[in-house]
């Protein structure tokens, strides 16, 4: 019996140390209000991230085609990728503009344009495109690109969000930046 009682009381005496608390300290600042349902990332693109993809050589010997580049984003679930959102912006002049977009821009003598395109790959990423309207190889600048995945039980309900804009998505569903 006294073994009986000695176990009792040691069992006793562990659940109330354990259940002791020191001193709580300040509570710490407020986090971000997220959404889990939604990833948003910024990435920046090097030039030597693209890579040509010639089409064909012109009547002059001049290659033709265009750069791409696979981003990947692990945050493309079948789910977003079936029946979802995977939102592209590139950051022009300080503005993120929508993707696909046509880019007019120049070196300082002439004037170019380019159309950026973006493919939604079903193993989690994206690949982008990025072609000179005469089809030259002129390597692409450094960018900014943000991605945003929206998963289906979220995107479904939100037919009020201009997801051309890139500030009302950011709005809507309380992304950091």
């Amino acid at each position: 019996m006294k073994k009986l009682s000695l176990i009792c009381m040691t069992i006793l005496a562990v659940f109330a140390m354990a259940s002791c608390r020191g001193p709580q300290g300040p509570q710490g600042p407020a986090g971000h209000d997220g959404n889990a349902n939604v990833a948003s990332s910024t990435l920046t693109i090097h030039d030597y991230d693209w890579e040509w993809i010639q089409f064909y050589v012109d009547g002059d010997g001049n290659p033709r085609g265009q750069h791409s580049v696979t981003i990947d984003y692990p945050a493309i679930n079948n789910n977003v990728y079936n029946y979802g959102a995977v939102l592209v912006y590139m950051n022009v002049n300080g503005t993120w503009s929508q993707v696909p977009l046509t880019y007019y821009y120049n070196d300082g003598d002439d004037f170019y344009e380019a159309s950026i395109e973006v493919s939604t790959l079903s193993d989690g990423g994206v690949r982008m495109f990025w072609t000179e309207s005469d089809l030259w190889k002129v390597r692409p600048e450094t960018r900014e690109f943000k991605i945003v995945a929206i998963e289906a039980s979220v995107y479904s309900h939100r037919s009020d969000v201009d997801y051309s804009n890139y500030e009302a998505v950011k709005t809507a569903f309380q992304l950091a930046d």
